[in-house]
């Protein structure tokens, strides 16, 4: 699949001259953003019950688990690869009377299943929950794989050194300065290795009710937004 890396250089930088006993030096930050489609889609479905009894409404909660369970195997994913991310139970309070009251048990947990993105696998999956006699309160996310993240991660550094050097060689020219070799390279954002994700995941909620046909379906996952600094110091002349 071929990956559109849109590139944004940061236009921003801090410069600054420094002095030991025997060099100066010009520390220069450089940085770069890539613009990235994401290539992992993400299902979470929400799964709760509410019921005078506890062990009533834990029941609840695993045959509607159950239920989305064989219809993801219907989908052609394995067991396996469907986790649960969240468990929880819990005392149910209604407000009535201008008070709080107790009204049995909620149950509910999370399940999430990660696969590569395509409009088609979204469009089965929506379809097959708008067929289910169950009610289906679910959302997508979308992120990227290892593999395109290495290469992400990979190539904004690649871009922030190259912006770092280009900054380099216009300040020392411009102030009369020459570089002679490198003193220090430091790495990562606000001293953390590894790119920082700028733009938050897009989460689009749905929820599927019986409907016995297929359901519309039309929108592209927004790109994914990352940056990166890395840090040169050069000893000038």
């Amino acid at each position: 699949m071929k990956i559109l890396l849109y590139v944004i250089i940061l236009l921003a930088s801090t410069v600054a001259f420094g002095q030991n006993v025997d060099d100066q030096t010009l520390q220069i930050n450089g940085s770069a953003r890539l613009s990235v489609k994401p290539d992992i889609g993400v299902l979470n479905i929400k799964v709760s019950d509410i019921n005078a009894s506890m062990s009533n409404s834990i029941a609840r909660v695993g045959e509607k688990t159950n239920d989305y369970v064989k219809i993801l195997q219907k989908l052609k994913f394995n067991k396996e690869d469907i986790k649960t991310t969240s468990f929880a139970v819990s005392k149910n309070s209604i407000y009535r009377d201008e008070r709080y009251v107790d009204s049995g048990y909620v149950a509910s947990q999370n399940i999430r299943i990660a696969f590569p993105y395509s409009q088609e696998i979204l469009s089965k999956i929506l379809n097959e929950f708008a067929k289910s006699s169950t009610e289906v309160d679910f959302s997508f996310a979308f992120e990227l794989s290892e593999k395109l993240k290495t290469e992400v991660q990979n190539k904004i550094i690649e871009l922030a050194v190259n912006d770092a050097k280009s900054k380099s060689v216009i300040i020392s020219k411009a102030s009369g300065q020459k570089l002679k070799r490198i003193q220090s390279i430091n790495y990562g954002w606000n001293h953390d290795t590894g790119m920082e994700q700028i733009e938050r995941e897009q989460v689009y909620a749905a929820e599927a009710v019986a409907a016995g046909g297929s359901v519309p379906f039309n929108f592209t996952p927004d790109d994914l937004i990352f940056r990166d600094t890395i840090t040169v110091t050069w000893i000038i002349d």
